[in-house]
């Protein structure tokens, strides 16, 4: 020891301090007080529409490779504002379950200290992702003038729909909820029993009947083939789609792309999935996607709304920091 110690000096070795929170710690922050999580996101959105010089958000790196399903991402973001924040997420898609078994997102977001870069602290990737992406979509549905009145279903029951049916129960009161998965619910019904006892859901054979008996839809799935068209979404008034955040997946036909104001939570949520597809064959136009933080201090959509996102690096680093705060 005493050896090694003289090694260091020699090295000029400092130690850098360094924590891990692990995916259970952090569903239990962050579903400790949600209505203040959302405050806190709600915050930072409205910081960042008025000075965007805030907050840098590089685009996200995607890599893969060939004969192996899933992808991994880097995810950087800066934020310089009196809560200075550096964060990077490395993020893959366990398509192979070669190891890991029944977890799709795999990884660790990083957050590195303001003026030595050293990493400070990992936290499991994994449901902190799907928290955020659940309360992003949330928060683009208070945009919507008749959140309050309307009837609200999730399609797909994983993690991310749970956590979807939680906010919108703790954050907004929202009592009843439609549902539909084309595997299963009960890991969905048993969740909510244990975080949300008073909340009714009321599971449906099929995603028609869903559509037939609500007007607000989240789709929260990693579905290939569109769920969504300009003829099952008639009496649909809201739409978020959070789920196809990759080229291979799909929730939404390109049929329904004139029937709704499209909003985004960046603009980089155009570079995958349904959005990508549809400015490729020119159907859309980036001005005709609005962006999420120009609308936050803005009277409620009037219209058919439709929140798209594939994930921006902003919301992991605003997750990252509550959750590290309130761990620490």
């Amino acid at each position: 020891m005493k050896n090694n110690n003289h090694l260091k000096k020699l090295l000029r070795i400092e130690d850098e301090p360094f924590k891990l929170i692990d995916d259970l710690t952090v569903h239990n922050i962050l579903t400790k007080d949600i209505s203040q999580f959302m405050r806190n996101l709600k915050k930072f959105y409205n910081d960042w529409a008025l000075d965007q010089s805030l907050i840098t958000l590089p685009t996200k790196s995607i890599y893969s490779v060939d004969n192996i399903k899933g992808d991994f991402r880097i995810m950087p973001c800066i934020i310089n504002k009196n809560e200075k924040i550096k964060a990077v997420k490395i993020i893959g898609t366990n398509e192979e379950n070669n190891f890991i078994k029944d977890k799709i997102s795999v990884g660790k977001m990083l957050l590195l200290d303001w003026y030595d870069n050293y990493i400070y602290v990992a936290i499991d990737a994994c449901i902190l992702s799907s928290f955020r992406t659940a309360a992003i979509s949330v928060l683009a549905y208070t945009l919507y003038e008749y959140h309050k009145e309307n009837a609200i279903s999730i399609i797909g029951a994983g993690r991310i729909g749970f956590y979807t049916a939680l906010i919108l129960h703790k954050y907004l009161k929202i009592n009843t909820l439609y549902c539909y998965d084309i595997k299963n619910t009960d890991n969905f019904i048993q969740l909510c029993k244990i975080h949300a006892p008073t909340l009714k859901i009321i599971i449906k054979d099929t995603s028609e009947e869903v559509f037939n008996s609500t007007n607000s839809v989240f789709l929260c799935t990693n579905s290939e083939k569109s769920i969504l068209n300009k003829e099952n979404s008639k009496n649909i008034e809201f739409i978020s789609s959070i789920g196809a955040d990759a080229d291979n997946l799909s929730e939404l036909d390109s049929s329904i792309v004139n029937d709704f104001q499209i909003i985004t939570d960046s603009k980089q949520s155009l570079l995958l999935g349904d959005m990508k597809k549809w400015e490729k064959n020119n159907l859309i136009e980036k001005d005709d996607v609005l962006e999420l933080r120009d609308l936050i201090n803005e009277k409620p959509l009037n219209k058919k709304v439709l929140f798209i996102s594939t994930g921006v690096a902003l919301q992991d680093a605003i997750t990252a920091k509550y959750v590290y705060d309130l761990y620490n």
